[in-house]
């Protein structure tokens, strides 16, 4: 059994990890923090993430509004962890309820460097 920060889970979704590789696994999200678990346990240890660590969450949104399918996770120590789910949308709205919505941007693109962005 892999190691839990989570008493009670509140949602959970297959993702996609990105460092350097893909790396399938599934989202889940809890009481007390994030989680990532990967499909192949060979891989590494799963990626755990209490609440109170999470800096921001930078989301993806393309020009004409739409929200993109990744997000980022920033850590307070400056490491980023870029993950993509089919349920983007659902993960970030449970994760603005646990981290505050000031905590939750959206990710600067080409357009916002020009002060172009709405």
């Amino acid at each position: 059994m892999s190691d839990l920060i989570n008493d009670a889970i509140d949602f959970e979704t297959r993702a996609t990890f990105f460092s350097g590789a893909q790396m399938e696994g599934t989202i889940k999200i809890g009481n007390v923090g994030f989680e990532f678990d990967y499909l192949n346990q060979r891989i590494a240890k799963n990626i755990l993430i209490a609440f109170c660590d999470i800096r921001k969450v930078e989301i993806n949104i393309s020009v004409r509004g739409k929200l993109g399918k990744e997000f980022t996770i920033v850590l307070p120590t400056q490491a980023v962890l870029r993950f993509s789910s089919e349920e983007t949308g659902k993960v970030i709205k449970i994760l603005r309820e646990k981290i505050g919505k000031d905590n939750v941007v959206r990710a600067p693109n080409l357009l916002s460097s020009f002060g172009l962005r709405r």
